[in-house]
């Protein structure tokens, strides 16, 4: 069994990404789990933090953490990997490569800490997993699904641009193992899987490349904003003094 996860942040794209996944034969990649496999990284990060604690040590009956030194973190680690395979991926008996697409990476989900714990716990429990990133441009985000209703656009991008950086220095470090893909690189263009595919070594015939790239989010998609025209003024008003509050940054840095 081969192991595929897609790292990502909401409205970035990657449903459509999931689409193509599941086309291809023998795959299995389930949808977003609410980020189960950070709790499961951070338990197994938690116990080696606890091992390390100077009452560890200690195998008094009467000391305060009696026993913590004696789980093995690795073998804690493969039997929540082993469990979640079993009870969340599911995988079917024709699986080749089975994972799942998550998008509670940003700072709001997760800590710097929290986020390394995950992907530690992706890659060193799930033998040979790899990891697809996938990004998309902060305009483009704070325009789509739920993010609409964020007036702060700074905070938009701030939490984009900081997860984009986590992605680009895990993709880097992970070197083969790691697929960096953005939104623009696929839509509406078929052809802009075809890296994905070859780092996959999958072949794709036409017909379905093209059908999966017009396959595009309609989810939280609406005509108008439930929350009225005070919200959508709102929202303008602060995209327009955020537009021109980075504007003037950049100004300044040219003069500098």
């Amino acid at each position: 069994m081969q192991y595929l996860f897609v790292v990502t942040y909401g409205r970035s794209g990657s449903t459509v990404l999931l689409n193509l996944l599941n086309r291809l034969e023998g795959y299995c990649i389930r949808g977003e789990n609410n980020g189960i496999a950070n709790h499961l990284g951070m338990s197994v990060s938690v116990l080696a933090e606890a091992q390390e604690h100077p009452h560890a040590k200690s195998h008094n009956p009467d000391a305060p953490w009696f026993g913590i030194n004696d789980p093995k973190v690795d073998s804690w680690g493969q039997k929540l990997a082993d469990a979640f395979v079993e009870e969340i991926l599911r995988p079917d008996p024709d699986t080749r490569v089975t994972g799942f697409k998550e998008i509670r990476f940003t700072a709001h989900e997760t800590s710097l800490a929290e986020y390394e714990s995950s992907i530690a716990f992706l890659t060193q429990y799930f033998p040979g997993s790899r990891i697809i990133f996938n990004t998309r441009d902060w305009r483009e985000v704070a325009e789509s699904g739920w993010w609409r209703y964020e007036s702060n656009m700074k905070r938009i991008r701030d939490l984009i641009e900081d997860a984009d950086r986590r992605f680009e220095a895990s993709a880097k470090a992970l070197g083969d193992r790691a697929f960096l893909i953005d939104y623009a690189d696929y839509k509406g263009k078929p052809d802009g899987f075809r890296p994905l595919l070859e780092w996959l070594g999958e072949e794709v015939d036409e017909a379905l490349l093209a059908s999966v790239s017009q396959n595009w989010l309609v989810h939280l998609q609406k005509s108008h904003d439930d929350r009225g025209k005070f919200l959508r003024l709102k929202r303008a008003l602060s995209k327009r003094f955020a537009e021109r509050a980075i504007k003037k940054s950049g100004e300044t840095s040219m003069l500098s």
